[in-house]
This record gives structure tokens, sequence and C-alpha cells, in this order.
């Protein structure tokens, strides 16, 4: 209601707030700890970032931080990075200062592990910096157990972990609520679902949130997610792979996004997001794990102040981000001047190239080179070059690479060949894709190249066509399970699972005349025919329960 309106001109005339009733948040998400640690330039670039996060949290005194996902770069993550972690945490979230929130809400809905307790009010720890966070898609709960890495960090105290959904088909939303002063915060976190699967479960209205229970509309409503924002994606499913604003929750005051790497607050907060009232914060990730785009721009943490029904966000940018690059050189407009055939002139005119961007970062990023780390980072930027050759052939990207071996952090992939596409008719996605400027939160990676391919190789028609497991359990099966997850019996498992399925659907569909024939061909298509039925069935709106949250209001 009549709390959303105006928010903004509230939250710049709030700039005077008594500090005894204001909230204030340390906002962040993706800082993927552990990626490329064992190369030997950017190693340390996860671990330096989430240091300087919490330095700053401790040095603007925020009352707690807000972790939106991907704290792990790897499902199982190493115990360097592990440990690495947690040195951090304990440095940082231990200490004497007074934690000055409180948790009001039923504490065993909100959390799920053995002790169901927020870590402040432990008397065997001296914490002075809550941390709250939910999962993202490659620290997610895996394994024996279903565990994710967090689960250690919430044994050890460190880490509130929150917002896991047992039940994907039927996601019932708890907040935590916290108190300070007259502020009543209602945080709400939703840890990463598949998307497609999440898609179908908001596209039913099968998400419910409780509300507190007494004066709902005191409370502002602040909620993280970990989900595509963007169409993206390999095959059929790409279009329902990702989370439309309007399918969220209405009642939220603000949605802190999570999974997408390109920082969207540098000038301060989004725009209210048309239909909902409510502002979306993408802060991005904290270290540039692909070389795109959406990730060469300066990185950055936000803090959010929050008074009564009123706020304040101010973005903080990160020091300790590796420079990072990235060039567009098309050869047909400079092919009067150079001879792209010869190979030697070829990569003379890139050499030039990178000279460029290179003189470039060094006018961005004056000299400030107080540690080692610093200096690491200075000698050793980011570069990307994407090379449009249409017309013309490429050379070795790793030969290339050597002439900067000394320069750079990335010799081996300074160069990105692309060429237009073919005339088709393809999506803005499959565009961006095609020509290499693939923008979105993650990279558009070996992964989902790899699941393009598969896709076009199966598809419908042709004799190579998937018919009892679909695509889209294919990709879970091979790529976020056995690749991703290294569960080794994955595959095994989920042709099992069809097996079964398809066997109980033939025996429950009295299927007589199925074996009445010696057809092989009918056969098939009974059991095809059978599969697209119980596919249909699953996948037609369920209506909404009473507790149900629809798209609009909660």
């Amino acid at each position: 209601g009549g709390k959303r309106v105006g928010k903004r001109a509230r939250a710049r005339a709030s700039a005077a707030m008594d500090d005894s009733d204001i909230l204030k948040i340390m906002i962040a998400s993706d800082m993927h700890l552990g990626y490329a640690e064992k190369d030997p330039r950017r190693g340390e670039d996860s671990f330096n970032s989430f240091e300087e996060l919490f330095v700053k949290a401790n040095e603007h005194k925020v009352d707690m931080v807000l972790l939106a996902g991907d704290l792990f770069h790897d499902n199982k993550p190493s115990r360097r990075a592990l440990q690495k972690c947690m040195e951090t945490l304990r440095d940082h979230v231990l200490g004497p200062r007074e934690v000055t929130i409180e948790v009001v809400s039923d504490q065993n809905a909100n959390f799920h592990d053995k002790y169901r307790q927020v870590n402040f009010e432990d008397a065997n720890y001296n914490v002075q910096l809550p941390v709250f966070a939910i999962h993202g898609n490659h620290d997610d709960p895996a394994g024996d157990g279903g565990l994710a890495a967090l689960d250690l960090m919430s044994t050890a105290n460190l880490v509130n972990y929150f917002g896991r959904a047992p039940d994907a088909s039927a996601v019932k939303l708890y907040p935590i609520l916290i108190q300070k002063g007259i502020t009543k915060l209602a945080l709400y976190g939703l840890g990463h679902i598949r998307d497609e699967r999440l898609h179908r479960t908001l596209e039913r209205k099968e998400v419910s949130v409780s509300r507190p229970s007494q004066h709902a509309e005191s409370w502002f409503n602040l909620m993280a997610i970990h989900q595509n924002r963007h169409e993206r994606g390999a095959g059929a499913e790409g279009k329902k792979g990702y989370v439309k604003e309007s399918q969220l929750p209405s009642c939220m005051d603000i949605v802190v996004w999570g999974h997408e790497h390109k920082c969207e607050i540098a000038s301060g907060l989004g725009n209210e997001v048309a239909g909902n009232h409510f502002v979306v914060i993408q802060p991005g990730s904290t270290v540039a794990t692909s070389l795109v785009e959406g990730e060469a721009e300066p990185k950055h943490v936000g803090i959010l102040e929050i008074r009564g029904n009123q706020f304040k966000f101010t973005p903080i940018k990160l020091e300790t981000v590796r420079p990072f690059i990235i060039k567009d050189v098309v050869l047909q407009e400079y092919e009067q001047e150079y001879d792209f055939n010869d190979e030697p002139s070829l990569m003379g005119f890139l050499e030039e190239q990178v000279e460029r961007a290179l003189a470039e970062l060094r006018e961005r990023h004056p000299v400030t080179l107080t540690t080692a780390a610093a200096e690491n980072r200075h000698k050793f930027p980011l570069v990307r070059l994407r090379v449009d050759y249409s017309g013309y052939s490429t050379c070795n990207p790793q030969r290339f690479g050597q002439r900067f071996v000394d320069r750079v952090a990335n010799p081996s992939d300074i160069l990105l060949f692309t060429r237009k596409a073919k005339k088709r008719a393809a999506s803005a996605v499959e565009t961006e894709r095609l020509d290499g400027h693939y923008e979105g939160g993650e990279p558009d990676d070996a992964r989902t190249q790899i699941q393009s391919l598969v896709a076009e190789f199966l598809q419908k028609g042709t004799k190579e066509q998937l018919r009892l497991l679909s695509e889209e359990e294919l990709n879970m099966a091979v790529f976020e399970e056995y690749v991703g997850k290294e569960n080794k019996s994955a595959i095994a498992r989920a042709v099992e699972e069809k097996l079964t399925l398809t066997r109980q659907l033939l025996r429950s569909e009295r299927a007589s005349g199925f074996h009445a024939t010696t057809d092989r061909k009918a056969k098939e298509a009974f059991i095809e025919d059978v599969l697209t039925k119980h596919a249909a069935r699953g996948a037609a709106p369920a209506p909404a329960g009473p507790s149900a949250a629809p798209a609009g209001p909660c």
C-alpha cells in the first residue's frame, strides 16, 4: 500500500536520522571464493575482495551483512578456500562490538540446521557482525545429506544460512523478523532453485509468503534471491530459464538480486519495477569470473540504511578488483592498411591493439602500490580483445599470448575470435552468443556452448532426437550433477528413474494394445504419446491455495 509511494523522496529526506533507529546492512553477492585459486597471479583475487568487503563493513559499523548467493565458486570448495573464508569471517564477524539488532521471529521456521538459532544469541560466541546468507547455483546443497558449503559456515557459527526451500514445487517463504529501535525488517530469502523449475512454480502460483501476524504493514520487506534475471540458456528451456520481476511477491520493498555479475548499483538504486512497487538492487559479483562486458565495469558493494519505512542506499567501490578492459576490433575496417592474410602482419596489428588497451588501463588506474597484492593487480591486468575476423583466417591465441606473458594476467585468452552469424532467425540472446557479445550474469561458458551443440544435435525430428529423457533432464544430469557437483552416479540414476517412471505410466495406462503389437515403431510411438500426455498433465497450472502468493499482492 501507501507506504511504498514516494519512497525515494523520503529516503533523500532521511539523511539526518537517529542512529539508534537506523538499521545498516552491507549488501553483496557472488563472491566466488576459490575462483582460479591455482592461478599464480589471480589465485588470491576472490579472497582479497572478500576481505575488503568485511573491512569496509566494520569501518562503517554496519549492523549486519547480507550475502545473496555464490559465496563459493565450487560446489565442493577446496580445503584452502574453506579455510581462507573461515579466517576472514573469524577475523571480522567475531569481536567486542555490541550487536544492536534483535531477531523476534520463530527461528525454528527461519533456519534448518541442528541449532536453529541466530549466531549472536549463542552465549559461547562473541559475535559483533551478524552475516545472513543464501546459497547460489555454484554452492547449492548436493550429495549425501543434501549439504551446502554454507552448512559448514553455519555449524561453525560464522554465518546465518537461511532461505533454503526443501520443496521446489511448493515454496514457503518465512521472514526473519529483525528489529532495531523503531525499525522493523522482514528479511526473506530464497536460495537458488533451477530456473526452469522456479519459473514453473511461480507461474502456478505455488509460492506462499508468510507475513508478520501483527501490523504487517509496519514491516519493511527485503528479499534476497539468486536466479537468472534475463532470458538465456540452451535449447527450448531458455525462454523459461529465468525469473521475471513481475513473478515475485509485490509486497516486497526491495529485492536483492544475486547471480547476475554485472554491477548495477554504481550510481545508486535502480528504478521501481513496473507493476510491482519494489526496487531491485543488483550488486553484481566481487570478482570477475569471465571475460565479458558486464564483468569489466567497476565492482561495488553497498550499504542499505533503513529507518521505519524510509531507506537510503550508498554504493561503495571495491579497490581490490583486478583492472579489466575489453575492446572490439573489426579486421575489415583496417584491411586497406594491413595484410591480414599474412599471420605475422595480423599478429603485429593485434599486438598494437593490446598495447593501446594497456595504455588506456594505465590512465584509468594511477599507481598506488601500497601492498604486494596491489602491485600484482597493477602489473598484471585482465585484457580481452574481441576480434571480428569475417573474411580472414585467425592466429593461435595461445601463441599470441606469449608476447604478453609478463604483462597481463590472462595471456592465453586475450583474443576471442568472432565472426558475423549466418543469416537466420535468432533470438537476441542467440545473436549475442554468436557474435561473442554475451553480457549475461554468468559467462557464456563452455558448458552453455556444449549444451547448445547437444541441443542442436538432438533436435526433434532427427534420428538422434531424445525419446525417453528430455533435453532438460539430460542437461540436469550431465552438467548440473555430474560435471558441476561431481555426482558420479547422476547420469545412470537419471536414466533409471526415467525408465521406472515410464514402466509405471505404461502399467497405469493399462496398455493392452502396447503388448498386442510386435511393431517396434508402433510401440515407440505409443510410449512417446504416453510421455507427452504425462508431461502436459504435469505442466498444467495448479489452482492457488489459500496461503499462496500470486504474482500480485502477497
